[in-house]
């Protein structure tokens, strides 16, 4: 192996590791990149021809990419001999023995590394030994255009090392850039040791002009001399050189010279010409002359005027050739410009010069317009403000600040800190870097670059405050988080290891001690796909954002959130075992809104249909009424359907109403002492019309002995008369109804059978919900609702009982058991329990008010019918204007009029003092119980609902007269 391959050792110290071996900790490298290095080398090289400060800069810059304190660079002479050109941390008694890598690059023309002194077989071949001073060393050769050798940049190293491919590619370009600078600086030097040796050639010339004409053509100067009186011009041999002139052609004349000038400089020549022979002063001029290849040359030209008397002889000067010498000042210019351009459109900072004087002083001499942008100060503010830039930096910052400058300045060392200014709008953090530059007159240049970095900075104060809160996080996070270790087989993950778990971990997990231990140790039956996700995680680096069960830990369902840390996968995890329960009972509730919605939907349509089946007939009869003339027997029988027909209506409002009542608990019960049979024989009464229409047998067995129950006599017998129809509805013509009734201890059991239609097993769990039918054919004629078995379940267990349903499936008939609570003491006989009718009261003068005008004639004429003496009204200012008038005993008061409503008519009433006595009665189709409260509260005395039934109007009217209130 070659030696310049070998990896250096990791004992570098800490100033001088790079790369993969550890990181550049020189921090004006790190910070300002590549590109501001190689941007303030490109300035200091582009301002300067001066050999010396161009090598200086060339090595500066070189030793702080190498990171290394040492360093030289040798120029390689014409004749091929070796010259110090300059050198960094090396003494020259030290670098007069050293140079043998160099000549070692020089014969390569490549790079020469040397990792290791101690062990490198080609330090000892370049003869490279410095007693322990270094230990490594990088050699690049100085190539200049065309590939000629310019000598040779080396850099020394404390301990054995070698540059990574990044560094020393970095090297390389700054040598790159460097070369045409130094062949530039070299050229120079040149130029001015020929033009020094010209002016020795002149003086010298003067006494003898053989010696003068060596002398010039040997500086490549060419000497002439133009006779004002004859216009001849004698030139030397130069010129032939100076403008590509072959043997045989003739030099200019007068006038051959002035036509080869450039045409934008022939004016200025004339001119300098005419006035140097009218001023007989000397001249110097810079101009351009076309060669003999068609290009033009610049020239430099001085001249003088020889006399005799007052009378100009002769003009005599020289020419040379500057056109290296404009290039490069061209090229400078340019270069100047696209730095200054780069300065000026930097996207987030600076460039800036400070001068400091012999005297100390210190001033801005040059600010790129991107400040602008930053402190809101201009150019030109800058520089015309003594203070500069020092004036915006905040208070706490401008000491520590200009101290740790003034070291800097007092040691000629780079300046690299980082301070808060004063901003356009907002307070901003500058980093910036400058280093020296000796200037010719004394002095210093200080030439650096500010960087904006608020946001970096802001970011690393964000960073610092995530790194706290992370550690209060993960300490008091809720959710459960910990860091594990993945263990694989091939590419599978198999098991993982706890490496840190927060507080919440057990909570989480229910695992005590788990850091050290996998988690097939802590829970050996744990699902194998865990240990599979999260090594997927790790394999790939994608993050992973699941929800999954963990059977051996509850089990316990959880929302998992895995993403590779390092070399580890971290997991943020919590237990949703709840929510996932929570879920599920949700849809399950609304699966069961769902259902009532649609039963809602279904009985919407049911309740339409029902409502019109008595409607039908009512309308019908009063038609054949109308038709029936003197047919009282027609008559009759129509008024008979009709009452049936509104009856039917009435209860199925009356079991809407119930239902509504028992779901809301505003169902009051009038609970005593009454006997069973009693409530059977209400309910089979009740039933019975429909039992017997339909061709049906019913038995009924009751206990021997009485039973007595603390229960509503009327809303018991509804449950039974409820179950009664309901297998009367459900049983084909001629079935069999049976109501069994039994003691069973405390107990009351009561079972209704029948051998109808029965009930499906999907429809036994659902059949006492509200709307629940089992037929939902177009063609059934059972008819109802779906509330009735609804009202059944709500009154039973208003009664502190329970009700079943049973069947053996379809065509195989239905039996409801109803249980109850039975008294255990023995019948009373107190004759004050027994129902008595009151007597018949007179006839009332009644006042009925309603802004339906059939159906205030229709109550009228039922009254008057009863004997009583009846007027009309039909809003609340004509029941005002009639109850003055009239002055009745009894107002039915409808509640819904426009102009005045009858509770604000009641109102009214109640205010004059005829009618505080009279009894007023709210007649409506509004009856919940706020209702009736509202009525009680605008001084009504009762509050029926309509349709009303003329026993409970009858009973009303017949009641005691007065206001009760």
């Amino acid at each position: 192996m070659r030696s310049d391959e070998l990896t250096g050792p990791a004992t570098a110290d800490a100033s001088e590791r790079v790369g993969d071996e550890g990181r550049p900790h020189v921090r004006h490298v790190d910070e300002l990149g590549e590109l501001e290095l190689l941007l303030d080398l490109s300035v200091r090289l582009a301002g300067s021809l001066e050999l010396a400060a161009v090598l200086d800069h060339t090595l500066a810059a070189a030793a702080a990419i190498g990171h290394t304190t040492m360093g030289a660079i040798t120029l390689r002479a014409d004749d091929g001999a070796f010259e110090p050109g300059a050198s960094l941390g090396v003494t020259d008694e030290l670098l007069a023995r050293l140079g043998g890598a160099a000549q070692l690059c020089l014969q390569r023309r490549a790079a020469v590394v040397v990792a290791d002194t101690d062990l490198d077989p080609l330090a000892h071949e370049a003869h490279e030994a410095a007693q322990d001073r270094f230990r490594a060393l990088h050699a690049v050769p100085l190539l200049a255009r065309g590939g000629r050798l310019l000598g040779v940049l080396t850099l020394y190293f404390h301990q054995p090392r070698r540059l990574s491919e990044r560094v020393a590619r970095l090297l390389g370009r700054c040598v790159d850039q460097s070369a045409p600078a130094i062949e530039r600086a070299l050229q120079h030097r040149r130029t001015l040791q020929e033009l020094a040796d010209t002016r020795v050639a002149e003086a010298a010339v003067r006494d003898e002009s053989e010696r003068l004409s060596l002398a010039l053509q040997a500086a490549g100067v060419s000497s002439w001399e133009w006779n004002i009186e004859t216009g001849a011009v004698t030139w030397s041999e130069t010129i032939r050189e100076l403008l590509g002139l072959g043997p045989d052609e003739p030099a200019p004349d007068e006038t051959g010279w002035f036509d080869r000038i450039h045409p934008d400089d022939l004016v200025t020549a004339l001119h300098t010409t005419r006035e140097a022979v009218r001023t007989h002063s000397p001249t110097h001029s810079e101009f351009r002359v076309r060669h003999a290849d068609g290009t033009y040359r610049w020239i430099a030209a001085r001249g003088d005027v020889l006399r005799a008397g007052e009378a100009p002889l002769r003009y005599v000067g020289a020419n040379y050739d500057i056109t290296t010498r404009r290039c490069a000042e061209i090229a400078l210019r340019e270069s100047e410009e696209r730095q200054r351009t780069l300065a000026d459109n930097l996207p987030s900072g600076f460039i800036y010069q400070v001068i400091e004087g012999v005297d100390g002083s210190r001033r801005f001499a040059y600010v790129s317009r991107g400040v602008e942008a930053i402190c809101g100060m201009t150019p030109a503010e800058i520089v015309a403000n003594p203070a500069g830039l020092y004036g915006v930096i905040v208070d706490e910052d401008r000491e520590q600040m200009l101290a740790i400058e003034g070291t800097a300045f007092r040691a000629r060392t780079h300046f690299d800190w980082q301070f808060r200014i004063h901003g356009r709008d907002q307070i901003r953090y500058i980093r910036c870097h400058s280093a020296p530059r000796p200037l010719r007159g004394g002095g210093t240049a200080w030439d650096g670059i500010a960087i904006d970095v608020t946001e970096h900075a802001r970011a690393l104060d964000a960073l610092k405050d995530s790194e706290e809160r992370y550690r209060t996080l993960f300490s008091s996070l809720d959710e459960g988080f910990c860091i594990v270790d993945v263990v694989f087989d091939g590419d599978r993950g198999v098991d993982y290891r706890f490496l840190e778990v927060n507080p919440a971990f057990e909570k989480h997990t229910g695992l005590h001690d788990a850091v050290g231990k996998t988690i097939l140790e802590l829970a050996p039956g744990h699902d194998r796909h865990w240990a599979e996700a999260y090594g997927e995680v790790a394999r790939t680096g994608q993050p992973a954002r699941f929800v999954n069960l963990a059977s051996a830990l509850g089990p316990r369902w959880y929302d998992v959130y895995a993403f590779k840390l390092g070399e580890h996968v971290a997991i943020l995890f919590t237990d949703i075992t709840a929510r996932i329960q929570a879920e599920r009972e949700r849809e399950r509730l609304v699966e069961q809104l769902r259902d009532a919605d649609r039963k809602k939907d279904d009985f919407i349509a049911l309740l339409a249909h029902e409502l019109r089946n008595p409607l039908a007939p009512i309308r019908t009869g009063l038609q054949v009424m109308h038709l029936a003339g003197d047919n009282l027997d027609v008559a009759a029988r129509a008024r008979a359907m009709m009452d049936r027909q509104l009856s039917h209506m009435v209860r199925l409002i009356d079991d809407l109403m119930d239902v509504s009542r028992i779901s809301r608990n505003k169902l009051d019960l009038r609970r005593e002492r009454i006997l069973l049979a009693d409530v059977v024989g209400s309910a089979v009464e009740t039933a019975r019309p429909q039992i017997e229409a339909a061709g049906h047998e019913l038995q009924v067995s009751l206990p021997a002995g009485p039973v007595f129950l603390d229960a509503d006599l009327t809303r018991l017998a509804q449950v039974f008369s409820n179950l009664l129809t309901n297998s009367a509805k459900y049983t084909g013509p001629g079935g069999h109804i049976q109501l069994t009734a039994e003691r069973s201890g405390d107990e009351v059991v009561v079972t209704v059978r029948d051998d109808g239609i029965g009930i499906p097993a999907g429809s036994l769990s659902s059949i006492f919900d509200m709307f629940s039918q089992v037929d939902r054919s177009v063609e059934r004629s059972a008819g109802g609702l779906g509330v009735g078995l609804a009202l059944v379940k709500g009154l039973v267990e208003m009664h502190g009982g329970s009700v079943t349903a049973a069947s053996a499936g379809e065509g195989r008939g239905s039996t409801f058991t109803v249980r109850l609570p039975a008294l255990v003491d023995r019948a009373r006989t107190d004759s004050s329990d027994d129902p008595h009718d009151l007597p018949p009261g007179p006839g009332r003068r009644v006042l009925v008010v309603d802004d339906n005008r059939d159906g205030a004639d229709a109550m009228a004429m039922m009254l008057e019918m009863l004997g009583h003496e009846v007027h009309t009204a039909h809003d609340g200012y004509e029941a005002i204007e009639a109850a003055d008038k009239f002055r009745p005993q009894v107002i039915l008061m409808d509640v819904g009029m426009p102009r005045l409503n009858g509770l604000d008519a009641t109102r009214r009433i109640r205010e004059t003092p005829w009618g505080r006595a009279m009894t007023i009665i709210a007649l409506t189709g509004w009856g919940q119980d706020a209702d009736r409260e509202r009525s009680r509260a605008a001084g009504c005395d009762n509050h029926l609902v309509k349709p009303v039934n003329l026993q409970d109007l009858e009973q009303v009217l017949d009641a005691p007269l007065g206001h009760s209130h």
